[in-house]
C-alpha cells in the first residue's frame, strides 16, 4: 500500500511537470555478431548505453525474433593500451552488454534490418544488423595469430575492441583466380573506418584497400590454388572500441561494382552488363560481361539480390532494382554530346574518361510537371551527382546538389513553355572516370500524391502527454486532407479518434496521452495516411515509431563540490561526495554507477556500482585513478543514480537520473610503486619461474601489500600464481609463477603483477608492473 500511495503522489507531480529532472533515456549501441545467415538461431551480445535490467528490444521486421536472455552486465571500461599525449580524444560511451537470442527465418531476404530498445526512461534510436546468405563465422577473441577459415565463401562477424588491434584470418585458395573481400561497417552504423589487407603466408602484401571516405570498402586479387593467405582488418587510425563491429565477406570469385542498367522493369527478361574486377577474364582488372536477367514481378519489392556466376567463381550478390518504367542505357557513342529522351524515362549512365558530366534533352509542354531523380549513392556508386535543367536558350531554370541525408540529387520541374529542355548531370566526387562509375536518372510524370514520415521514437510520461509529429510531403499540387490512422498503441496510451492533416498542410502533431495508472512499457506503432483524390483512395505508409511510456525518477543527484577539481594521487581511490535530493515520500535505496557518457575513460578510470542505503542524502562515490594517468590532464566522472520501483500496475521497473554536474579531480604523484629488475625472462612450458619485485610506498601506507598475477584473454587458465601478502616492512620478494603445458602458451607474453594496499582499511591503492616472458615448448 505504501508504494501505491507513493505512486499517486509522484504521478500528480509528473502531471504538473513535463520534463523529468536529469532523467536519462537509454541509447542503442551495437550487436555482436552483427547479424547472421537466414535460417539461423544464434546468440548475440547487445551493447547498450545506460541500460537497466528491464530493457525491452524490438525488431522492425516482424519475421525476426530477438529475445533477451540475461540482464545487462557491468559497465565495460576499455582496457589498455590507451592514447597518451597532449591531443584530447573524444571518449566513446561505456556500454553494458546483454545476452540475447536472434532467430532469422530461412525465407528472410538478405539485407539490413533495424532494431530498437526501451526501458522505463525512454526509447532508443535504431540500430542495425545484417541478414546474409553465405556461411557465417564469428571472430574468436583473445587468440594469438590468425584465425583459420575452413572454406570460402564466408562472412565473419568481428569486433575491433581496443586500440592497435588487428584481426587476422587465414584461408586457402581452392583455385587460381580472383578472390574478393568486402567489409561492412558503415552499413551497421559502426564507427570503424576499415583497412583490409591481404598477405601471403610469408608476409608479402598482395592487396589492400582503405576506407578514408566513410563508406564500406572492397578488394579483389588473384589467388593461387593451394596457397595460403592472411586477411587482416583494422581501423585506419588504429582506434578500437567494442562498438567497432564489422562483417568481412571473403569469396573465391570476382566482384561486381556496377550494373548497366542498374534497374529493370518488373517481369522483364533482358541483358544486363555487369562491370567488375575479374568478371570476364578472372584477372584483377576492371572489365565487363553480360548476362540475361529476369526481373521479378513482385510489386512490393524495390530490389533483389543477383549473384553473377562465372568460370572463375560466383561473385558476391549485387543489388538490382525494380521499376515499372522501361529502362534504357546511355548511348556508348553518338554524334551529338546531348542525348534525346522520350519521357517518362529511366536511364543508367556512366562517368568515363575525363568527362565529368552528361547532357540529355527532352521536349516539354507548358505546365507539365516532371519529377527528376538522380541516384548514385543509392546504388553503391561513389559518384556525387548534381542535377540542373536549362531552357532552350541555355538559361538555368532549376538545380539540386544533395537531397537530405544523401549525396544523390532530385527536383520537381514545371515546364514554363513548350520547347526543348536540357538536363545536365555532373559528378563532383573527383573520381577518375571509368565504366564502373554509374548513375541512374529517372524522369517521371509528377502526379498529385503525398508521402509521410515519422520520428524513430517518442517518449510519453505516465500521467502526461507527448506529441508524435507526422510529416507530409505534398507532390505536384496535392491539396487534400489526409486521414491518419495509428495501429498498435499500447494499453493506457490514447489519441484522438479523428486525426487528419488539413488540406495544404504538411504536418500533424498527434497528441498522445498516457493514463496515470498505465503500465510503463513500449511498443512499435504503425502509422498510415489515407486521402481521396478524384474518387481514388490513396493510402501511404508513414512507417513505424517506438513509443515508450516513461516513469519520472523521484530523486536527483549532484556533486557536493559543484564541478570543483580535487588533487588526488594516482593509483588510489578518490572518494567524491555526492548529494541526493529526494522527493517527499521517497526514501528507497539507490545504486550509483558510472554513466555511459564520460570524458577520460579511455585511460581506465573506474567507479563501482555503489549501493546507497534507504534515506541517505550524501554518500562518497569511490573513483579509482590508475597510476598511469597524466598529471597534466584534469579528469571527470559522471554517475547515474538508479532506483528499483513498481509502476502503477505493479511491474518492477528501473528509473535513472544523471548527475547534474561532474566529479572532478587532478591526478598527482602516486603513493605506491612496484617494479622488477628484469625486463624479460625465458622459461619452458610446465615449469615454475620467479619474478623479482621491489615495492616503494608512501609513509602513510601502513597496511600489508597484496601481490597477484593479472591474466588476459591469451593467458587466462594457462598461467597460475598464488597471491602473496607482504608485511608493510617488506619491500622486495620473488613472485612465483607456474607456466602450464597447453600448446597455445608457447610464445612471447607480457605478464602483469599487481600490488594493492588498502588505505584506511577500505580504499585500494594499486600499482602494476609488466614483464616480458618468452615461453618455449617442452
Amino acid at each position: 500500500m505504501r508504494n501505491h500511495r507513493l505512486w499517486l503522489t509522484l504521478l500528480l507531480m509528473a502531471t504538473c511537470s513535463s520534463v523529468a529532472r536529469g532523467q536519462l533515456a537509454p541509447s542503442i549501441g551495437y550487436m555482436h555478431p552483427a547479424g547472421g545467415e537466414a535460417g539461423q538461431t544464434i546468440e548475440v551480445l547487445l551493447g547498450g548505453y545506460d541500460w537497466t535490467p528491464d530493457m525491452q528490444v524490438f525488431v522492425l521486421d516482424p519475421r525476426i525474433q530477438l529475445e533477451i536472455l540475461d540482464a545487462p552486465g557491468p559497465v565495460i571500461v576499455p582496457k589498455p593500451p590507451y592514447w597518451f599525449g597532449g591531443a584530447v580524444r573524444r571518449a566513446f560511451p561505456l556500454p553494458r552488454e546483454t545476452r540475447a537470442r536472434l532467430t532469422i527465418p530461412a525465407d528472410t531476404p538478405p539485407g539490413i534490418v533495424h532494431w530498437q530498445a526501451a526501458n522505463a526512461n525512454g526509447a532508443t534510436s535504431r540500430g542495425r544488423f545484417i541478414v546474409g546468405r553465405d556461411p557465417e563465422m564469428i571472430e574468436r577473441p583473445g587468440r594469438k595469430g590468425p584465425q583459420n577459415i575452413p572454406a570460402l565463401p564466408v562472412t565473419i562477424s568481428g569486433q575491433i575492441t581496443k586500440i592497435e588491434e588487428v584481426d587476422q584470418f587465414r584461408f586457402t585458395a581452392t583455385q587460381t583466380g580472383p578472390v574478393s573481400g568486402t567489409v561492412v561497417t558503415h552499413g551497421l552504423k559502426s564507427p570503424l573506418n576499415a583497412v583490409i589487407q591481404v598477405h601471403t603466408a610469408d608476409g608479402q602484401l598482395v592487396a589492400d584497400t582503405v576506407d578514408t571516405e566513410g563508406r564500406d570498402c572492397s578488394l579483389t586479387f588473384t589467388g593461387k590454388a593451394g596457397h595460403q593467405y592472411i586477411a587482416s582488418v583494422h581501423d585506419v587510425s588504429f582506434r578500437g572500441n567494442r562498438s567497432f563491429v564489422y562483417r568481412l565477406t571473403l569469396t573465391q570469385g570476382p566482384r561486381v561494382v556496377a550494373a548497366i542498367p542498374v534497374a529493370g522493369r518488373r517481369g522483364v527478361t533482358r541483358m544486363v552488363e555487369f562491370v567488375g574486377v575479374g568478371v570476364a577474364s578472372g584477372e584483377p582488372v576492371l572489365e565487363s560481361t553480360t548476362r540475361e536477367v529476369t526481373f521479378p514481378t513482385d510489386a512490393q519489392a524495390a530490389s533483389f539480390r543477383y549473384r553473377l556466376e562465372t568460370r572463375y567463381g560466383t561473385a558476391p550478390s549485387y543489388e538490382l532494382f525494380l521499376s515499372d518504367l522501361p529502362q534504357t542505357t546511355e548511348p556508348v557513342a553518338q554524334e551529338s554530346d546531348t542525348h534525346p529522351l522520350n519521357l517518362p524515362a529511366a536511364i543508367t549512365g556512366t562517368i568515363e574518361g575525363t568527362d565529368t558530366e552528361d547532357r540529355y534533352q527532352f521536349d516539354g509542354k507548358k505546365d507539365d510537371v516532371w519529377q527528376l531523380s538522380l541516384e548514385a549513392a543509392r546504388h553503391g556508386s561513389p559518384l556525387d551527382m548534381t542535377l540542373s535543367i536549362h531552357d532552350p536558350q541555355g538559361k538555368q531554370l532549376a538545380e539540386n546538389d544533395d537531397l537530405p541525408e544523401t549525396t544523390d540529387a532530385g527536383l520537381q520541374f514545371t515546364v514554363p513553355a513548350d520547347g526543348t529542355y536540357q538536363v545536365t548531370v555532373a559528378d563532383l566526387s573527383g573520381q577518375e572516370g571509368h565504366r564502373g562509375l554509374t548513375y541512374r536518372l529517372v524522369i517521371n510524370q509528377s502526379l498529385p500524391d503525398f508521402t509521410l514520415s515519422l520520428p524513430e521514437l517518442l517518449n510519453v510520461p505516465l500521467g502526461g502527454k507527448g506529441s508524435l509529429e507526422v510529416k507530409a510531403t505534398l507532390v505536384s499540387g496535392f491539396n487534400e486532407p489526409i486521414a491518419i490512422s495509428i495501429v498498435g498503441l499500447p494499453e493506457g496510451i490514447s489519441a484522438a479518434e479523428e486525426l487528419s492533416i488539413p488540406a495544404g498542410k504538411t504536418s500533424l502533431a498527434v497528441e498522445l496521452t498516457a493514463a496515470a495508472d498505465a503500465a510503463a512499457g513500449a511498443s512499435l506503432v504503425t502509422v498510415h495516411g489515407t486521402a481521396t483524390l478524384a474518387e481514388n483512395k490513396l493510402t501511404r505508409p508513414a512507417g513505424q515509431a517506438l513509443l515508450a511510456s516513461t516513469m519520472k525518477p523521484p530523486f536527483s543527484i549532484e556533486g557536493a563540490r559543484k564541478n570543483d577539481v580535487t588533487k588526488w594521487p594516482r593509483g588510489t581511490t578518490f572518494p567524491s561526495p555526492v548529494l541526493i535530493e529526494r522527493d517527499a515520500g521517497f526514501d528507497d535505496p539507490l545504486v550509483l554507477e558510472m554513466a555511459s557518457g564520460q570524458s577520460y575513460h579511455r585511460m581506465g578510470i573506474t567507479g563501482p556500482e555503489l549501493p546507497v542505503p534507504a534515506g541517505a542524502t550524501r554518500v562518497l562515490y569511490p573513483i579509482f585513478l590508475p597510476e598511469w594517468l597524466q598529471t597534466s590532464t584534469t579528469g571527470r566522472m559522471v554517475v547515474n543514480a538508479v532506483a528499483r520501483l513498481p509502476d502503477p500496475r505493479g511491474n518492477v521497473r528501473y528509473v535513472v537520473s544523471r548527475l547534474k554536474d561532474r566529479l572532478g579531480f587532478l591526478p598527482v604523484g602516486a603513493l605506491l610503486k612496484i617494479s622488477s629488475e628484469v625486463e624479460e625472462l625465458q622459461v619452458t612450458q610446465g615449469e615454475a619461474f620467479e619474478i623479482p619485485l621491489t615495492i616503494h610506498r608512501a609513509l602513510q601506507l601502513l597496511e600489508p601489500t597484496r601481490l597477484e598475477l593479472r591474466t588476459d584473454e591469451t593467458t587466462e587458465g594457462l598461467l597460475s600464481a598464488e597471491a602473496v601478502q607482504l608485511p608493510s616492512q617488506q619491500n622486495s620478494t620473488q613472485f612465483r609463477v607456474t607456466a602450464g603445458t597447453h600448446a597455445d602458451l608457447a610464445g612471447l607474453h607480457e605478464l602483469t603483477v599487481r600490488a594493492t594496499v588498502m588505505k584506511d582499511g577500505k580504499y585500494p591503492v594499486v600499482a602494476e608492473t609488466r614483464v616480458l616472458v618468452l615461453i618455449s615448448p617442452r
